[in-house]
């Protein structure tokens, strides 16, 4: 379990905060450094992220203390300082615990204060015939399940809201993005999750490789390479937008009899290596995703509209609170894409619920042209 822990602060013309965070690696065929590494890039980006800064790919040196070549971090501030403070070892993983002075000399992320909501959905399958060799056509299911679990851990950053019992057609959605159709049913999905964001997945790729071990060792299952590769789509669910779009790949070897048959939901699974090296990618992509939402403005659909009071999809769960202002953003319908046009309307929070609030018109300004499914944000006034 990864803990995040605010150390010290500090004013003097900027702020200075001590985290503590601490990451976990798996150790693969005894390699202890490369989990070394992976455990320390770990909590040094769960500390990051937690103090609302950004990451990328591609990283450079912090503070002539830390390289990895793996992953880049943009901050609001500036690290001062890494320490990593306590190592552990447990059967087959790696923990490092670090202390990271973050210097904030600039403004945070706007709308940082609001937790947005992600509608994760399950995976599809591009080749099931594939899925054969072990019997594992139940993949994109128990993998959809366990990357929810996963992302319980940036429950401080958003809400996962889970909609995978239904099964989605991920071929179209991956071969159409700007399909009018793909757009209608993702704001479906956003709508029945409550969620501004949704994430689609597709499984490309489950294939063998070349044989590993020798022919001659009759006495041994066979040995092969299996891939994993994974197609990734994360849209705006309040339009149907695509934002961005990511691919993730890894392979482990997969020595069983062909007839075998694996239970992906088994713990058997998920601590063969080619479960574990699937869980590796869950651990970048949870990573990847808070990166993506860190600085997008949190916004939510007007459900209800009465004169001068509106009922909205934000609530407590989201970290909004009474008396927070808030302005309003007209969606209309242009050549099949959403136009998003900003007002002057004023709002102030009156009432929370756990996921839908209450706001008022701030002044005497009629909601005049606003409709059911229009846009609010926090402001910034």
């Amino acid at each position: 379990m990864r803990l995040i822990a605010l150390m010290m602060f500090a004013s003097f013309s900027s702020q200075a905060v001590w985290y503590e965070s601490t990451g976990e690696a798996k150790i693969r065929n005894g390699n202890i450094e490369q989990a070394r590494l992976m455990a320390t890039e770990d909590a040094i980006q769960q500390a990051l992220l937690f103090s609302g800064a950004q990451v990328s790919s591609l990283q450079q040196v912090v503070n002539g203390i830390w390289q990895a070549p793996t992953t880049q971090i943009y901050s609001h501030g500036a690290i001062n300082q890494i320490e990593v403070i306590d190592e552990l070892q447990s059967s087959d993983t790696l923990s490092i615990s670090v202390r990271i002075d973050i210097l904030d000399d600039s403004e945070t992320c706007q709308n940082s204060s609001l937790k947005k909501n992600i509608a994760i959905t399950r995976a599809g399958f591009k080749f099931p015939e594939q899925a054969t060799y072990g019997q594992i056509f139940e993949l994109p299911k128990a993998y959809s399940d366990k990357l929810i679990t996963h992302l319980s851990q940036f429950n401080h950053l958003f809400n996962t809201k889970s909609d995978i019992n239904r099964k989605l057609n991920t071929k179209s959605l991956f071969t159409a993005h700007h399909d009018a159709n793909t757009s209608k049913l993702i704001q479906q999905i956003a709508d029945q999750n409550n969620s501004q964001f949704v994430w689609v997945s597709q499984i490309d790729d489950v294939s063998l490789g070349e044989q590993q071990n020798s022919s001659l060792s009759f006495w041994q299952n066979k040995a092969f390479e299996r891939f994993f590769t994974l197609n990734t789509a994360l849209y705006n669910g309040l339009t149907g937008e695509l934002i961005t779009q990511k691919h993730y790949d890894t392979f482990a070897t997969w020595q069983t009899k062909k007839s075998a048959r694996i239970d992906v939901n088994s713990e058997r699974f998920w601590t063969m290596p080619y479960g574990q090296a699937i869980t590796d990618i869950n651990l970048k992509l949870g990573q990847d995703l808070a990166s993506d939402l860190a600085c997008t403005p949190a916004q939510a659909r007007i459900l209800s509209i009465d004169h001068d009071t509106i009922i909205i999809s934000l609530g407590s769960e989201n970290n909004l609170v009474k008396g927070q202002k808030l302005h309003v953003a007209l969606r209309k319908g242009f050549n099949q894409k959403q136009l998003i046009i900003n007002t002057d309307y004023q709002l102030r929070v009156t009432q929370v619920n756990q996921n839908t609030a209450i706001a008022k018109v701030i002044g005497d300004k009629l909601l005049a042209n606003v409709q059911l499914g229009d846009l609010v944000t926090l402001a910034s006034f």
